[in-house]
């Protein structure tokens, strides 16, 4: 395998998301062609025939998923990790939304001072969290609280959270 296909391999695993080509080509310091990323993509996908995981692209977009075959497995694994408690990183993730809302990942990852995307993952997961855009930025994700966690918490509105005009600003 290339370098710049384990480079590759390393930021679709760790964003967990579908990319565009040219997010990965920035991602790669900018210098190496779409064309060349897209080959180097396709190699990956013929290296992971018959594996757990695959390579899937589309129109531009590019993302790691688990192997069809697999779908049982995988389910029954991501069913029993939403029944777990939440972890001290994922609370702490949360606290940052609940806050903060709408805040950008990066700003989260700013305030926690460590990569947020497997807290974040697991709280979209669990219907915690959702994305939403902003009127005024529509390139950036942004994350909120949804219902179903202020149903959980017991409160009408977010602005009901201990504190919340203390930590809203101070988050």
């Amino acid at each position: 395998m290339s370098a710049i296909a384990s480079k590759i391999e390393a930021i679709l695993f760790v964003s967990g998301e579908e990319m565009s080509i040219h997010k990965i080509q920035k991602a790669l310091g900018g210098e190496i062609a779409e064309e060349e990323i897209v080959e180097e993509i396709e190699k990956l996908q013929e290296a992971y025939q018959g594996k757990g995981i695959r390579i899937i692209m589309k129109d531009e977009r590019v993302q790691m998923v688990s192997a069809p075959e697999h779908a049982q497995t995988i389910q029954a694994l991501v069913k029993s990790h939403l029944t777990e408690e939440l972890t001290p990183a994922a609370l702490e993730t949360l606290a940052c939304i609940a806050y903060r809302e709408p805040i950008a990942k990066q700003e989260i990852d700013e305030l926690r001072g460590v990569n947020s995307i497997f807290s974040l993952r697991s709280l979209l997961m669990r219907g915690l969290i959702e994305k939403t855009k902003k009127d005024d930025d529509t390139r950036t994700e942004y994350y909120r609280v949804t219902l179903d966690l202020l149903k959980k918490l017991g409160v009408e509105k977010i602005t009901d959270l201990p504190e919340y005009g203390v930590f809203s600003k101070n988050v």
